[in-house]
């Protein structure tokens, strides 16, 4: 699906909002939570009546759903899968994501963005193929590092917090913000995953600049086997390699 040319050069302009893209992506999100009918109607409306006060604290329920959200994370020691982006401005791109724990990812774009995002475990590499361009960005300064960390760990960070949780019949929603962020303000990230069993399927980031991107997940593998290659720098930066060109697509 095409990419507007706005749209592309602010990607181009600013990898790490790219990158909060996911996570980007997370990695979260082109859907709400299903149950009540207000939020089959507007998806990104949150269920305030069963929405976690980040203020006053983690409780019963909703404690151990938070925590059994950051085991399943956690459990998580590769994935693979399909992804659709679309971002408020309307733009939608489509592509492929790959996750080996701990600290490394590859966002692999389709034409005709032909981008390509890998993080080595430490730093992360974008390169624009058009325009044969490369950036790199500390992964810990993205908004999906918590997610690839030996352990996934929401509520005792200095950077970010739960900022709320949403519940409903199918699927569970959490919001992590950044510390004096709240859910659905500038900073926040909103995690979006079935409920039983537990499968993350898409999420919603809000940049800094109040952008709303959403990533929804197909056809997701979880602990397959991924090669090291993929997350590999020295061949990205000699000669930036999309996996697409070794299937021959």
């Amino acid at each position: 699906m095409p990419c507007p040319a706005d749209e592309r050069f602010a990607m181009r302009r600013s990898p790490t909002a790219l990158t909060a893209v996911f996570l980007a992506a997370t990695l979260a999100t082109t859907v709400g939570l299903s149950a009540p009918a207000a939020m089959a109607n507007n998806p990104d409306a949150p269920d305030r009546t069963q929405q976690a006060a980040a203020t006053s604290g983690l409780q019963g329920e909703d404690q151990q759903t938070i925590d059994r959200i950051e085991a399943y994370l956690t459990g998580i020691e590769t994935l693979h899968g399909r992804f659709v982006q679309a971002a408020s401005s309307g733009g939608q791109a489509t592509g492929e994501v790959w996750l080996k724990r701990p600290g490394k990812l590859r966002f692999e774009y389709d034409a005709p963005a032909n981008i390509l995002i890998v993080s080595n475990g430490n730093m992360l590499l974008y390169f624009d193929r058009e325009l044969e361009q490369t950036s790199y960005v500390p992964l810990s300064e993205t908004p999906l590092a918590f997610l690839v960390k030996d352990e996934v760990d929401l509520q005792n960070s200095e950077d970010y917090h739960v900022a709320g949780l949403e519940r409903g019949e199918d699927e569970i929603a959490v919001w992590v913000a950044q510390e004096g962020v709240e859910a659905g303000q500038p900073g926040s990230l909103r995690l979006v995953l079935d409920a039983d069993p537990l499968a993350l399927k898409r999420w919603r980031v809000v940049d800094q600049q109040g952008t709303v991107t959403r990533v929804s997940l197909n056809d997701v593998r979880t602990d397959i086997a991924l090669d090291d290659d993929l997350f590999d720098f020295g061949e990205i930066e000699g000669r930036p390699v999309f996996n697409n060109d070794r299937r021959g697509r």
